[in-house]
This record gives C-alpha cells, structure tokens and sequence, in this order.
C-alpha cells in the first residue's frame, strides 16, 4: 500500500512539480479528502491524477478532487466519470464563472427535490453542455430542461443529455429559424439577434395548440427530429407553463 501511494503521488507530481514538502501536504490533503468522503486513496488518487492534467493549481485540483468525490457519493459514478462531468459543466459554462461546489450544490438541491438523480443530471450535462451555452441557454436552465424530460419520459441523462444536444443545434440552423417565424413563432428580438433556444422553446409552447395537426407534426420533427420528440415535448410543456 505504501509503495501504490508513493507511486500515486510521484505520477500526479510528474504534472504538479511540487516539492517534497509540498507533495507530502499534497498527499496529506488527499488522504483528508478520501475520509471526508468516504473513497479509498487510490480512486481518490485517480481524480486528482486527471484534474491535475488540466493545468490546475495544487489547491485548486484539491477542491476539484474533492467535489467530484462528493459527486461519486451522491450519483454512483465512478471517479473519472464524476471528473469528466464537472470538467465539462465548468467548460462548457465558462461565461458564468461557475465552480466545481456551485455545480455540485445544484445538483444535489435539484436531487433532492425532483425525480432526478444528480448521476443523470451529470451525465445530461456532460454531453448537451457545450451545445446549450452556444444556443444561450444557461446552466440552471440545462438542468431544468434534464429535470423536467427525466419526471416525464423516464429517460436515462445519457439519453436526454444526447436528445438536448441534438435540439439546441437544430434550433439554430438558419432554415430552422425561418420556419419556425413563418409560422408566428417568435425567434428574433427587436434587433433582429436569435433568442436564446429556451425563449424560442416558451414561443414554441405558446404557439403550439393553435397549430394544425400537421403544422404540430412539421414543427416537432423539425426541432426534435425524429428520435427526440417525446424530450422535446417534456420541455416544451414545462416551459410552457
């Protein structure tokens, strides 16, 4: 055990290049951190060994190691996947400055109280991210939308994730936009810029039940496609309300 923790240690200190003293506080933190959290030191090693790749500081690839966890605890994933969601969350939602505990804190609370587990909402995460923050949809609002198609389909969050990802770049195709205008649903601001695909998604609801039957049909597969109208209805029926 002792020589798979010098080994652990010595692989993470290759990228961190800290001192012997600081890679003994380093080792010491892990350790803390695999009690706080109730993980072995080795899958505790794991995750500051990935974090560490991303060219984080020593503090900040603890805090990060640490929240993901806290993440491994409260989802079932294992360590690697618990990194890869907070790091793509983080990426993925850059512009708002969030951190690895705001994130972890949200899908807890969002755990707590809907029929979602913080293991889907990570996974839905991870996959539509980046598509929601080019479509201007923000991370309260990504998990909103997981939230509301997972009470109502019972889909996996790889599943949902995949489906969001998959609308929100439909929704900004520009043959998208002009059909969806053409039949009054509103997609443009004042000045002429696309609304954010959440906006253009209450339109959506807004307008749908005054829509033929085959105006209905054209719409849904048009932003949905075809595999993905049950979660697009989900979200639009929540947002509608």
């Amino acid at each position: 055990e002792s020589i798979n923790v010098e080994k652990s240690l010595a692989d993470i200190n290759v990228i961190l290049n800290e001192t012997s003293s600081g890679l003994a506080n380093f080792g010491n933190a892990l350790f803390e951190v695999a009690k706080n959290t109730g993980n072995t030191f080795t899958e505790v090693a794991k995750a500051a060994t990935e974090l560490s790749r991303q060219g984080l500081s020593a503090q900040e690839t603890l805090k990060r190691t640490q929240d993901a966890l806290v993440l491994t605890r409260l989802s079932g994933l294992d360590a690697a996947k618990a990194v890869e969601a907070l790091t793509a969350s983080i990426n993925s939602f850059s512009k708002e400055g969030l951190d690895s505990t705001k994130i972890i804190n949200t899908l807890a609370a969002v755990d707590a109280k809907f029929a979602v587990s913080s293991g889907d909402l990570a996974e839905a995460v991870s996959r539509a991210g980046s598509s929601a923050q080019d479509a201007g949809v923000s991370f309260n609002e990504l998990i909103s939308l997981v939230t509301a198609a997972q009470q109502t389909t019972a889909r996996g969050g790889a599943v949902i994730g995949n489906a969001f990802k998959s609308i929100f770049t439909r929704i900004q195709r520009s043959d998208t936009l002009d059909q969806l205008e053409e039949l009054g649903i509103a997609v443009r601001d004042v000045a002429g810029n696309t609304l954010p695909a959440t906006k253009i998604l209450e339109s959506l609801g807004r307008s749908i039940d005054s829509l033929s039957d085959s105006q209905r049909s054209f719409v849904t597969e048009l932003v949905g496609g075809v595999y993905q109208i049950n979660i697009l209805k989900a979200g639009v029926n929540d947002l509608s309300k």
